[in-house]
C-alpha cells in the first residue's frame, strides 16, 4: 500500500513521501513494544506488545504532532524510529487483531494510531486503552476526530486541571483542535471561558462553541483585554495549548493560588521561571496525556474521559469541532496551515 511515510527530518512539506509502505503484520507486530514515541523494535528481554487491532481507515485527523514529530520537535525522550507512517488518529473497519480483540473484527472503531502504522494510510494500527467502538450516530468525520481532541481535553481539563463550576478559565489557542474540545468541556463543567483565538473567524467559532468572552489578540493586547473585561489577577485557570510569549504573558493575569495548565506546544516552548511560581504562589501542571502511568492507571483515565465526554456528546453538550474534510493528497498542505496556525477545529482526511 502507498502512504504518506517520514524518513528525514523536517517539515511536512520538505519530508512527507507518499511511498509504498508496509501493511501491518502479526509478523511484523511479534518483533516490536509500545512507549511513549509508539511502536518500535523490541529490545534484548522486552515483550512483544500483544494487544492491537488492524483497520481498513475510513477517515483521519491532522494533529500538531504530525508535524513536530517529524521535525524532532514532539516533546519526548527520543525521536520517533524512522521510517513511518504519520497520522495520530483514525476512525475504520477492524479486519484482522490480536485474539484478545478478535470480537472486534468486522466493527466501527476509532482511536489513536501509532508509529510506524499511522492514520495516513489505507491501514493504521489502533491499540488499547485508546480504543473505542464508534456510537451509531457519530459520523465517520466525527469519529476521525474524536479521540485525541477529546480525551486530551478531559485530561487538560479535569484530570489534571480539576476545574470547577464557577471558575474562570482562559483558554490560549482555543480554535485549535483540542482546545475547541476544552472550551467545551468547560462551559459544559459551569466555567467562565474567556478564549484566546487570533482572527476574525476563529471568534465566530469558539463563540459558537459556547465561550464567553472572546479575544482575538490580532486586533487587541489580549492581557489588556482581559483585564479591562474582568480585572486583574481575576483568572482561576489558564489553559495553555501555545506555551511560547503567549503563556509567559498570561500568567500574570491569574489570582493567587491561580493554575497554569500546561497542555501543548503549538507557539513553541520556552524556558519557565520558578520563581513566578514561588513568589506569587501560582501552580504549574504539566499535562501530557499518558506519559509516566502505568498501563491499569492510563487506561482508567482514559475509560473515565471517554465516559464523560461521550455521555455529553449523547446529551448535546459536545460535538465534533470539524472544520474542513480533505483527501490524502492535501495532507502536507493541510498540515503547513496548521504550523502557520492559519486552521482552526479539526481538519478531517476522508479516504
Amino acid at each position: 500500500m502507498k502512504g504518506w511515510v517520514v524518513r528525514g527530518v523536517g517539515s511536512p512539506q520538505e519530508v512527507y513521501e507518499w511511498d509504498d509502505v508496509p501493511e501491518p503484520s502479526h509478523e511484523a507486530m511479534r518483533e516490536l513494544t509500545v512507549d511513549f514515541a509508539g511502536l518500535r523494535e523490541r529490545r534484548e528481554g522486552e515483550p512483544p506488545f500483544e494487544s492491537y487491532l488492524f483497520i481498513d481507515v475510513l477517515a483521519s485527523a491532522l494533529a500538531i504532532p504530525d508535524i513536530t514529530m517529524a521535525s524532532n520537535e514532539y516533546p519526548i525522550p527520543e525521536p520517533v524510529p524512522r521510517p513511518y507512517v504519520s497520522g495520530q488518529e483514525a476512525v475504520g473497519i477492524a479486519y484482522d487483531a490480536s485474539p484478545d480483540l478478535a470480537h472486534l473484527i468486522g466493527q466501527r472503531v476509532m482511536g489513536f494510531t501509532t508509529q510506524p502504522y499511522g492514520s495516513f494510510a489505507p491501514k493504521a494500527v489502533v491499540m488499547p486503552p485508546n480504543l473505542y467502538e464508534v456510537p451509531d450516530d457519530m459520523s465517520d468525520e466525527e469519529a476521525a476526530g474524536f479521540s485525541m481532541a477529546a480525551l486530551t481535553a478531559y485530561f487538560a481539563v479535569h484530570h489534571r486541571g480539576k476545574v470547577q463550576s464557577g471558575e474562570t478559565v482562559l483558554i490560549l489557542g482555543a480554535a485549535g483542535g483540542v482546545p475547541s474540545a476544552a472550551v467545551q468541556l468547560c462551559k459544559a463543567a459551569g466555567c467562565r471561558v474567556i478564549a484566546h483565538v487570533g482572527g476574525k473567524q476563529k471568534a465566530e467559532f469558539v463563540r459558537e462553541l459556547g465561550a464567553d468572552l472572546v479575544i482575538d489578540h490580532t486586533q487587541e493586547d489580549f492581557v489588556e483585554a482581559v483585564v479591562r473585561e474582568i480585572g486583574s489577577s481575576s483568572v482561576d485557570a489558564i489553559v495553555d495549548f501555545l506555551q511560547g510569549e503567549p503563556g509567559k504573558r498570561a500568567r500574570p493575569l491569574l489570582r493567587t493560588g491561580g493554575r497554569h495548565i500546561i497542555a501543548g506546544h503549538a507557539a513553541g516552548v520556552i524556558p519557565i521561571q520558578p520563581e513566578e511560581f514561588y513568589i506569587y504562589n501560582y501552580d504549574l501542571i504539566g499535562c501530557c496525556v499518558g506519559y509516566g502511568y502505568d498501563a491499569a492507571e492510563a487506561a482508567l483515565i482514559q475509560k473515565n474521559g471517554y465516559e464523560l465526554v461521550e455521555g455529553l456528546y449523547a446529551n448535546k453538550q459536545y460535538r465534533g469541532a470539524i472544520s474542513k474534510v480533505i483527501s490524502l493528497d492535501q495532507i502536507p498542505e493541510a498540515l503547513g496551515l496548521i504550523k502557520q496556525r492559519s486552521s482552526f477545529g479539526r481538519i478531517v482526511v476522508k479516504m
